[in-house]
Order: structure tokens, then C-alpha cells, then sequence
């Protein structure tokens, strides 16, 4: 029954603009890999199919559940992507976290141009945003040693290279520095309590092969409180600050907005060198395997050589959650707006998002 249940309420999550499909049957809840077929549709890309899996594993003497995810997709109009990610937890005389996320897309792209200004009910967004096609690989790896009280510390490494129509040269950066996290969250996807914290700096030096010097630092703190009866209240509080010598490429800048921060606002729409953001969620139970949330969000960027203040960029909104396995995984479905005043795109104040695991 509550397998069948599952499956009417998913095939009620299928909108034109986008499909995301898993299979919780309760016969397959137990097994370590799941699989997820993708739709969507784009004016930059037409249909767009694809398909992705995570799979489940713990590893001997390991504090948590490792989790490996691919995904990948193909459109219409020949464009590409393939992704991969890896939290694997290594137990032993050492415990380590080994952190990779790494791929490659033949992807279109939109750039807004940087700065903050432009958002108020007198002075619409002026600038539109330009298509334009992306060639990007990346890797990034961090090996995080565990310690006590729930901290892990450790070097990582991050690369980039991009090739776009907007320069007759690619971008190239090779990053080194040091990531520290303290997680007490008592599960990973949908926690009820506790807290995480990481902090990562990267220097990015042209003697190293970057094209640019950059030290860019990234923060998160994250906590999630439980109200009692299932309710969860969640806040996420994230910076992210680029030191550069004038000359940063734009795909290094921080940026705001898309399905996971400050949801309503369309994605890369501002960047410049920083970034604040604080948001929060109310997730409320419905029944067994369903739960809605409300959340909110609010956030800017700003140039460092020139802080402007200005309105500050909000998005907010409902969601539904089904999950689909024993690890607590959701299918998330969200409806957001935001309080950028556009003249040229009005349609652009709601978003929807239909996707895997949950914001933060």
C-alpha cells in the first residue's frame, strides 16, 4: 500500500519543466543503490534526458554511511554533462573523509555581468542575462583527517578549466589549501539535530599553473533544531570571499541564488568578490514518508574594492518532500520567489526546482 502510495504521489511531481523519477519501492528499501531517470526542458537546451545513481556503502571501522553519486545528461541540441561525487568515510588507526566531486559539461551558461545594484521598486534590473556556451571540466578533492569531538582537518586541492565564447582563451586554475568541518548532525540527508561547520581557504598562484592570483575563502555553518512531533527548524549561514589582484575570472567570483542557496533567485544572476547568505527552513511531518517545509532567504554580493550597500536579494517559499529510502534520501519539490523587480523578464520572480536530497 505505501508502496503504491509512493509511486501516485510521485507521478503527480512530474511538470512539463521538469522530471525527476526514483523507484522507494518498499521491496527495494534496503538496497545500497538507487537510481533516478531526468527530464527537463530549457530554451538554451530543448529536451534535456539523463540519468543518475547513488549507491551505499560502509566501509570496516567507518563512523558513517559512504555515499558515491553519477549523473549525466543529454540534450537536443547536442550539449552535455557528467558528474561525480564521493563522500567516503575511512575507518582504521586513522579515520578519514575523502571528499570528491569532479566532472565535465558541454553546457550552456548565463552571464549577468557582476555587482549587486539594481534591485529596488523605483530602478529595475537593468542587465540582462547573455547566453553563452560553456566547456568546463573540474576536481576537486579534499582528505579531511577525523578528530575527536566530531572535527576533521585536512588538504585539498581544486581545478578548473574552462573554455567559453566570450574569450579566446580558456580559463585555467589549480588551487591548494586546507578544509576543516565539525559535523554532529545524527544523520546526513534529513537531519532532526545537531550542527556542521566547515571552512575552506584556496590560494590559486600562477607559478602553480593558475592564469590568476586568488585566495578565495568559503565558510558554512549549519544547525537544525527539533521542535518536537517532527517539526525541524534549520538555518544556514554561508560567505564566500575572493582576494584577487584585480584581475579574478568571473567563474571564480562568488554567486548567489539557484536551487540550493537563497532558492527564488535565478542562479549566477549576481556575483562580485563577496558573498553573504543566511536562510532557513521549517520542515513539518504529514504523513509517514511526506513532509512540507516553508523556507526563506536572503543574501548579496559585494565588491570589495567598492562596498555597496543595496536591497537585499530574498527568496521564498514552499516545498513538499517523499522519501524514498532508509537513509532519509527526498525527492524535493519547491516553488520560490524573490523581490528582484524586472521589467524585461517578469516571469522570472517564481522558480521551481524538482530534485534529489535537501538544500542544506
Amino acid at each position: 500500500m505505501r508502496s503504491r502510495l509512493r509511486s501516485i504521489l510521485l507521478s503527480l511531481l512530474l511538470p512539463a519543466w521538469s522530471v525527476a523519477i526514483a523507484v522507494p519501492l518498499d521491496s527495494l528499501m534496503n538496497l545500497p543503490v538507487i537510481g533516478a531517470p531526468v527530464i527537463n526542458y530549457a530554451p538554451e537546451t530543448n529536451w534535456v534526458f539523463g540519468a543518475g545513481v547513488q549507491g551505499y556503502l560502509r566501509l570496516p571501522d567507518a563512523s558513517r554511511t559512504s555515499v558515491l553519486q553519477l549523473d549525466g545528461a543529454w540534450s537536443l541540441k547536442h550539449q552535455w554533462y557528467v558528474n561525480i561525487h564521493a563522500n567516503l568515510y575511512i575507518g582504521g588507526r586513522t579515520p578519514l573523509l575523502l571528499q570528491v566531486n569532479g566532472g565535465y559539461r558541454d553546457y550552456p551558461d548565463t552571464y549577468y555581468g557582476t555587482g549587486n545594484i539594481g534591485n529596488d521598486s523605483t530602478a529595475p534590473l537593468a542587465r540582462v542575462g547573455s547566453v553563452y556556451e560553456s566547456r568546463r571540466g573540474y576536481a576537486q578533492v579534499a582528505a579531511l583527517f577525523e578528530l575527536p569531538h566530531a572535527w576533521a582537518i585536512g588538504p585539498a586541492v581544486d581545478f578548473l578549466h574552462e573554455r567559453t565564447d566570450m574569450s579566446a582563451t580558456p580559463c585555467l586554475m589549480w588551487g591548494f589549501g586546507l578544509m576543516a568541518q565539525y559535523d554532529s548532525r545524527d544523520v546526513l540527508y534529513y537531519p532532526t539535530r545537531g550542527l556542521l561547520f566547515k571552512a575552506g581557504v584556496m590560494h590559486y598562484e600562477p607559478k602553480l599553473g593558475s592564469d590568476s592570483r586568488l585566495t578565495r575563502l568559503d565558510t558554512d555553518l549549519r544547525q537544525y533544531i527539533h521542535l518536537g512531533k517532527g517539526c525541524i527548524l534549520a538555518y544556514q549561514l554561508r560567505t564566500a570571499w575572493a582576494f584577487g589582484n584585480g584581475s579574478t575570472p568571473f567563474q571564480m567570483l562568488p554567486t548567489l541564488g539557484g536551487q540550493d542557496l537563497v532558492r527564488g533567485v535565478p542562479r549566477n544572476m549576481f556575483r562580485d568578490d563577496a558573498m553573504l547568505a543566511l536562510q532557513t527552513e521549517l520542515r513539518l511531518p504529514i504523513w509517514n514518508f511526506i513532509h512540507a517545509c516553508v523556507f526563506a532567504g536572503v543574501g548579496d554580493v559585494y565588491n570589495l574594492q567598492n562596498w555597496q550597500w543595496t536591497t537585499p536579494k530574498v527568496g521564498y517559499g514552499l516545498g513538499i518532500r517523499l522519501g524514498i529510502n532508509r537513509a532519509k534520501i527526498n525527492i524535493r519539490a519547491d516553488v520560490a520567489r524573490n523581490n528582484i523587480y524586472t521589467e524585461w523578464n517578469s516571469w522570472r520572480s517564481y522558480s521551481f526546482y524538482l530534485t534529489a536530497t535537501e538544500a542544506f
